[in-house]
């Protein structure tokens, strides 16, 4: 989906002279994105994922963008507020919801199937579902996109373990100290090479010894 903005104006403030200039803001964010476009005549493109429950639905939509078909009339978005919408295709129309994702996703395209450009950051998704469906809870999507991210910021981004840090200091230094060959204080490792000596005129083998190192 894509958005065309363009920069607005401001209060007026008045000079020493009596004079009244515009009253200049320092922009932000969005608000450079508005500037350039409004400077160079670029429209300031925005990305969401579409994420549609009706199963026919999502089928027809993939057939169309796949195989380039027609659209069977007209394909919108219609804002009612800020989250809340409606999806309309063709003669039907589907209740849609817009949340946040709990991380940016990148977005790439490629004309050959080998280089990759990225093109935009996608950090909202439009859910489209049935008129009988329940609308999702406010806020932030619980998933991300892959399976991976499900649930993300329960699993991923829970909150650290309260942890003694002298604990924690004792235990790195142990581990660095097995890295290196060595052994935490008070232990020893042995490490043991041995090789099987087959038995003579048909008695049973045994394993020998031919090394053996502590450390």
């Amino acid at each position: 989906w894509s958005t065309h903005r363009g920069s607005g104006g401001g209060d007026g403030i008045a000079g020493g002279d009596g004079s009244l200039r515009p009253a200049m803001k320092k922009p932000k964010g969005t608000e450079v994105k508005k500037l350039q476009a409004a400077r160079t005549g670029a429209p300031t493109e925005e990305a969401y994922l579409l994420r549609v429950q009706n199963t026919q639905l999502a089928d027809g939509l993939k057939r169309m963008l796949r195989n380039q078909e027609e659209t069977p009339g007209k394909i919108e978005l219609k804002m009612k507020s800020d989250r809340e919408g409606v999806f309309v295709c063709g003669e039907k129309s589907f209740q849609a919801s817009v949340r946040n994702l709990p991380c940016v996703t990148e977005v790439f395209k490629t004309f050959d199937d080998e280089n990759l450009v990225k093109t935009v950051d996608i950090g909202q998704v439009v859910l489209v579902r049935d008129s009988d469906s329940d609308t999702p809870p406010q806020g932030e999507f619980r998933d991300g996109l892959t399976p991976v991210m499900r649930d993300a910021r329960a699993r991923h981004f829970r909150k650290l373990p309260d942890m003694d840090p002298a604990l924690v200091e004792r235990v790195e230094t142990e581990l660095i100290e097995i890295v290196n060959q060595g052994a935490p204080k008070g232990w020893t490792y042995e490490d043991v090479e041995e090789e099987f000596v087959k038995g003579e005129a048909g008695s049973e083998g045994h394993w020998k010894v031919v090394s053996r190192q502590q450390f």
